[in-house]
C-alpha cells in the first residue's frame, strides 16, 4: 500500500497519494474563517463532511477546498468514482490566536462580556463565534453601511422611514 501525505502550511498544497484502504482517519486541523486546499490523486466521486456546520468543502477537478466555519471537530471523507474510501480525515476547525486579540470585560456580579479584534497590525473589531449578540449586531450593522455606501446606496435610502411609509425630505 502506497500512502504519502503532506500537511498544507502557509501556500503550501497537501499532496494525497493514497492507495488500499487506510487504517485511520488523519488528523487535519483548519482555521476558522480559513480555507486550506487538499490536491487528490484522482478525481473524487463522493465527499461527505460530517457535520458542515463546522467545515463545509468546494471542488475545483482534483483540487479539494476545506474552509473551516466554526470551532470544533467533524470528519471528512472522500471516495473514488467507484465507491472506494480514498482517504478520511480528523478535522479540526481551531483558531489561530496569533494576530487575535480577545477582550473580557466584567465582574462576576454584572457578568463577562466578550470582544474580539483582528490585530494586523492594528487591532479592528472582529466577529467571532461566542461573542455576545448585541456586539456581533453592531459589527453587521456597520459593515453592512459602510458596503451600502460603497454601493451607492444614498445615506437617505438608508434612514428609518416616517410614519406613513415615506423618507425624510431632503
Amino acid at each position: 500500500m502506497n500512502v504519502i501525505r503532506a500537511l498544507a502550511v502557509g501556500g503550501l498544497t497537501m499532496l494525497i497519494g493514497l492507495g488500499g484502504t487506510a487504517f485511520g482517519a488523519t488528523p487535519l486541523t483548519v482555521q476558522i474563517d480559513q480555507s486550506e486546499l487538499l490536491t487528490l490523486p484522482t478525481d473524487p466521486g463522493t465527499i461527505i463532511v460530517g457535520n458542515p456546520s463546522i467545515a463545509d468543502v468546494s471542488l475545483n477537478g482534483k483540487q479539494l477546498f476545506i474552509h473551516g466555519h466554526s470551532f470544533g471537530a467533524t470528519n471528512l471523507m472522500i471516495f473514488d468514482v467507484s465507491g472506494n474510501k480514498m482517504s478520511e480525515f480528523e478535522l479540526t476547525v481551531g483558531n489561530s490566536a496569533s494576530t487575535q486579540l480577545t477582550l473580557y470585560n466584567g465582574s462576576s456580579t454584572n457578568g463577562v462580556t466578550r470582544r474580539t479584534y483582528s490585530c494586523a497590525p492594528t487591532c479592528e473589531a472582529a466577529i467571532m463565534v461566542g461573542d455576545p449578540n448585541f456586539y456581533v449586531d453592531q459589527l453587521i450593522g456597520s459593515t453592512r453601511g459602510k458596503a451600502d455606501l460603497a454601493n451607492g446606496v444614498k445615506s437617505s435610502d438608508l434612514a428609518p422611514k416616517q410614519q406613513g411609509g415615506t423618507a425624510p425630505a431632503n
